[in-house]
C-alpha cells in the first residue's frame, strides 16, 4: 500500500492542528501505525515538498517511504505536459509519479486536478487508474489491495521503525 500526496494535502495530513486534518488523519494513521508508504520524486514535487523533505527522508529511513528517481519523473511529466494542453493542468509533475511508479492512491484536495489523474491518455487499460483519497469517506482505498509493486514488501512498522516515526506521531 502507497500512496502520493499532493502538496495541497500534505498540512492536512500531517499537521494535526490544520484545519480538516480529521479528514486526511486515516492517510497519516495509515502510513504511522500500519501498512502504508508514501511515493515521492520528481524535480517539481520536490520542489514543492522543500519544507516537508526533510520529514520525507526521514520516513524514507523507517520504510514509510518510497523515493522514484526525478529523472525518470520529469521525464514522464514533460511527456504528459505535450499529451494534454489545458489551462486546468497543472499537476503534470504528479501524473509523472503515478506513471512512473504505477501507485495506486493518491490523496488530493484538488478537484480540478482529479480528471487529469485518472485520463485514459495516462491510464489504460482502466483497472491502471489510481484512486483518489479525498476524505474519510475513502477510507477503505487504505487497504493491501492498492499495493504498488514498488512498496513491496509493506509491513506493519518495527520497533526500530517506530522509534524514527515517534519523534513525529
Amino acid at each position: 500500500m502507497c500512496i502520493i500526496i499532493d502538496t495541497n494535502t500534505l498540512a492536512l495530513v500531517f499537521d494535526k492542528t490544520t484545519t480538516g486534518h480529521d479528514e486526511f488523519k486515516p492517510v497519516f494513521d495509515w502510513i504511522f501505525n500500519d501498512k502504508g508508504k508514501v511515493v515521492y520524486g520528481g524535480t517539481k514535487y520536490k520542489y514543492e515538498l522543500k519544507k516537508y523533505l526533510s520529514f520525507f527522508n526521514e520516513l524514507r529511513r523507517a520504510n514509510k517511504a518510497v523515493y522514484i528517481d526525478d529523472e525518470k519523473v520529469d521525464g514522464a511529466e514533460l511527456t504528459a505536459s505535450k499529451m494534454i494542453e489545458d489551462k486546468d493542468f497543472d499537476d503534470q509533475h504528479i501524473v509523472g509519479l503515478l506513471i512512473v511508479s504505477k501507485c495506486k492512491l493518491i490523496c488530493s484536495h484538488d478537484k480540478r486536478a482529479y480528471p487529469f489523474f485518472k485520463h485514459d491518455l495516462f491510464f489504460t487499460p482502466a483497472n491502471k487508474k489510481p484512486k483518489i483519497y479525498s476524505g474519510k469517506r475513502n477510507h477503505d482505498l487504505l487497504a493491501d489491495r492498492n499495493i504498488a509493486e514498488i512498496c513491496q514488501p509493506c509491513l506493519l512498522p518495527n520497533t526500530s521503525q517506530k522509534k524514527i516515526l515517534s519523534k513525529f506521531n
